[in-house]
């Protein structure tokens, strides 16, 4: 949720205008998507493998 806070105390200031940021072009959409879709296959698969590991190194 976006709060914007103004002040308002001065009335000489001119005035204010809201700038909105841009929305995204597909290819930062889809950069975003693999950045989090890599990092969501590497949190998954990082304690699978040390897992793995501790098994082999236990066993």
């Amino acid at each position: 949720m976006a709060v914007r806070a103004f002040d308002i105390s001065d009335v000489s200031a001119p005035p204010l205008s809201i700038v909105e940021r841009a929305p995204r072009t597909r290819r930062d959409a889809r950069r975003y998507r693999q950045r989090y879709a890599v990092a969501g296959v590497v949190a998954v698969s990082v304690p699978f493998a040390v897992a793995l590991v501790v098994l082999g190194v236990g066993h």
